[in-house]
Formats: C-alpha cells, structure tokens, sequence
C-alpha cells in the first residue's frame, strides 16, 4: 500500500534532518513571513465572519438581527461553552494528541503551552491585570459601582484589586465603564480555533489519518465559529471586535505563520504538527 503524501509540516520536519542552506541555517534565521494559501484561507475566514454578522446587524430588516436566542448572553452555547472556552479547547487538543507519535507529543504539548500562555496574559494575568483589563484601563475605563455601599465594596475586596481588575469590579457589584473594552469573545473564539486548525490540518491531509479523534475538533471548531457569527451580530462595536481579532492572531502569526516556517531553531524546539 502506498503511504500517505507528507504535509507541508511533515515535510520541513524531513527536511530538518539534512543540511539547511545558508539563508536557512539557524545562525541567520529569515525573518520573513511565510502564509501558504491553506493558512490565508483559514486566517481570512474569522474577520469575514465578523463582516457577515455585522453587515447582518445593520441592514436585514428581520427581529433576528437585533433580537433572539443567541442575543442573550446567558443562552446555554455562551454559559456552558464559550464562558469556558479554554477548557473545552484544551480538552479536544488533548484527545487530537493520543494519535500522536509518543516523539511527537511533547513538543505538541509545547505548542499548547505556548498558545495557553498567551490566553492566560490576555484574559487572566498579566504581572498583574491581563492585557484587555490593562487596555481598558489605559484608555480611560474605571469601575463603577451599582447600588453597592462603596466603603464595604473597598473593604471586602481592596482598593487596588476593585479598580485594576474586571472581575473584581463583577464580583464588588460594579461594572466596567468608559474604555476600550477590547472583545474578549472574539479574541477567545478566533484565537482557540486559528491554534486548533494549524495543528490538525497536517493531519487531516495526510490521507486515513483523519480517525474520530478529529470529529470532536471540528465539532468544536464549527461551534466557535457560530459563536463568533453571533458575536458579529449581537454583541461589541467594530473597534472592540477588531481589536479583539488582531489581539487573536499575534501568537498564531509569531509561532505558526512565521516561527515554524521561516526560523530552523524555533522549529527544531516547538517540532511541527503532524503525526
């Protein structure tokens, strides 16, 4: 039986073990960036569906486009999904890597680290408040509390904590006011799906390889992205959603899109996904 074609991953990953030429050798990395057509269709197809939805929202003369399940943020995909969109993202990777080559998992796992540390300083912590609260703050937002006593708000969570931090502000009985309140959804939703295209792609053009390890990732990619499409029409200006998006490409553009194909030494560290 003819074995499969290698991916373009698998084929650089092959190609690491002979003789780099001097452009690609890992002294003088090129610091050019490098998107193949498989990776602009996958990196186009989130702002366009932000376009959609928005358009959508503006001119359909439909209740829909102002008005339905998917506008209210406690429906059961936003609560039970989206609110912990990490988790289920991590939990489909981790079954997607049990087809792996033992060799291959660890370096896989790296790469997952690398894009959680980067979900984690945008949302979570950021030696100290995460990037979006930092944002936000810096463009001028505060906490305003609603009908909470401010002196038992101060006293139960901090001064410093209630002003820096948007959850503390939540949980004070406050709310965010006044800044740039980039969107933490679009950034979530573009940023898990762009990790999880560019690590099961290799594999899904290796042909008989695909197996049901593959169906729960794009089970959950096809949801993230109904979600975004619904970001794009309920919730967020233009500003908070693109900002948002471009807040979601950095860590794929760095590691994926330029990292893993133009410089020899990173890619010898984080390998390349495939099997």
């Amino acid at each position: 039986m003819a074995s499969p074609k290698p991916s373009t991953y698998e084929t650089e990953k092959l190609d690491d073990d002979v003789p780099q030429p001097p452009s690609l050798s890992p002294t003088s990395p090129s610091p050019s960036l490098v998107l193949s057509p498989t990776d602009i269709l996958i990196a186009s197809i989130y702002p366009l569906t932000l376009i959609a939805g928005s358009a959508f929202s503006v001119f359909s003369p439909s209740p829909a486009s102002t008005n339905s399940y998917f506008s209210q943020k406690r429906n059961i995909f936003n609560v039970f999904f989206v609110k912990y969109g990490w988790l289920w993202t991590t939990f489909v990777f981790l079954i997607h890597t049990s087809r792996l080559r033992s060799s291959s998992r660890p370096r896989a796992l790296l790469r997952y680290a690398v894009a959680t540390l980067w979900w984690i300083s945008v949302t979570q912590w950021f030696f100290g408040p995460p990037i979006m609260d930092r944002t936000f703050l810096v463009t001028g937002g505060t906490c305003q509390l609603i009908n909470t006593d401010p002196m038992l708000a101060k006293k139960e969570m901090g001064t410093a904590q209630m002003v820096f931090t948007s959850a503390a502000c939540k949980v004070a009985g406050g709310k965010w006011s006044g800044g740039h309140d980039l969107s933490g959804h679009v950034f979530l939703l573009t940023h898990a799906s762009l990790f999880l295209w560019s690590e099961l792609l290799p594999i899904l053009s290796l042909s008989g390889v695909a197996g049901w390890e593959s169906v729960g990732v794009l089970a959950l990619l096809g949801l993230w992205w109904w979600m975004l499409l619904m970001t794009g029409v309920y919730f967020h200006t233009w500003r908070e959603k693109i900002t948002g998006w471009i807040v979601a490409i950095v860590q794929w553009v760095v590691l994926y899109a330029w990292g893993l194909r133009s410089h020899p030494t990173i890619r010898s560290t984080f390998g390349a996904p495939g099997i």
